[in-house]
């Protein structure tokens, strides 16, 4: 392997992602970096993602990108992003979800710090966009040492070493909205160095009003479990903050918007 030219894995997570797969794909075939594996795991679509994904073997083949695919049942975004981590090849990681696409020169940055420490995690900033592509709000990372009271990182934005989920560690699967947070908490318990960027890496699609205030819910109650399992003393307050600010997101959301639109 080329020490100053890694090769670099990206891993989407899918399914029933017709509408938005392409622009995820687009932004990886299309990178400046040219030492890049691709996997696409799929929870055994039902729409055309499948054929979207196929649509795309020749061109990566061309820009001579490894691309590879699998399509599964699977218990969960974590359980498949799990199984692209075992797969992957590459010394470096990305996932990226197949609602969202990078910037195209991400890989290229994120290349020029893995170079300066490679048992790194690097995390870069991100858009937050509406479904039609509007950028509402740009996302930096907060520093690690906040994990106690939140999940600092963005984890879209995120590249991790191939040796570090070795080390301590995948995903755990118990959890549905969390598993990330939880990652990045043992991360810092076990002294991990996390590098930073404000270079713009991700843009990150929103999903529904409705579907975005019920994940709120759930990945607060599962934040608690994370805090109050790593004996944070002010976990039960951070737990009523969350909860309150969710309340104010979904009277915004599902109640002032609509009639500011209407």
């Amino acid at each position: 392997m080329n020490h100053f030219f890694p090769l670099i894995s990206i891993i989407t997570v899918t399914y029933n992602s017709e509408e938005t797969i392409k622009d995820t794909i687009e932004s990886v075939l299309n990178q400046s970096y040219e030492n890049i594996e691709y996997i696409i795991v799929d929870g055994a679509s039902k729409d055309t993602t499948l054929n979207i994904i196929r649509l795309y073997e020749e061109k990566f083949a061309e820009k001579k990108f490894a691309y590879s695919w699998i399509s599964e049942s699977d218990s969960g975004i974590y359980d498949a992003m799990n199984k692209g981590i075992d797969i992957a090849k590459g010394k470096l990681i990305g996932i990226i979800n197949s609602d969202d696409w990078y910037e195209l020169d991400a890989i290229e940055k994120v290349v020029n710090l893995f170079q300066k420490n490679s048992k790194a995690i690097i995390s870069g900033a991100m858009n937050r966009v509406t479904h039609e592509k509007k950028v509402y709000k740009t996302m930096l990372n907060k520093n690690i040492s906040n994990v106690s009271n939140f999940m600092p990182i963005n984890h879209p934005a995120s590249f991790v070493p191939k040796d570090i989920y070795t080390s301590i560690g995948k995903f755990d699967t118990y959890y549905k909205l969390s598993a990330d947070y939880d990652f990045m908490f043992r991360a810092f318990k076990a002294n991990i160095p996390f590098l930073y960027t404000e270079d713009l890496l991700v843009n990150m699609r929103n999903s529904g009003a409705t579907s975005q205030v019920k994940n709120l819910w759930i990945s607060s109650s599962e934040d608690y479990h994370i805090q109050k399992k790593n004996h944070v003393k002010n976990a039960f307050l951070n737990y009523i903050k969350k909860q309150a600010f969710n309340c104010l997101v979904a009277f915004r959301d599902i109640v002032i918007k609509p009639i500011k639109n209407g």
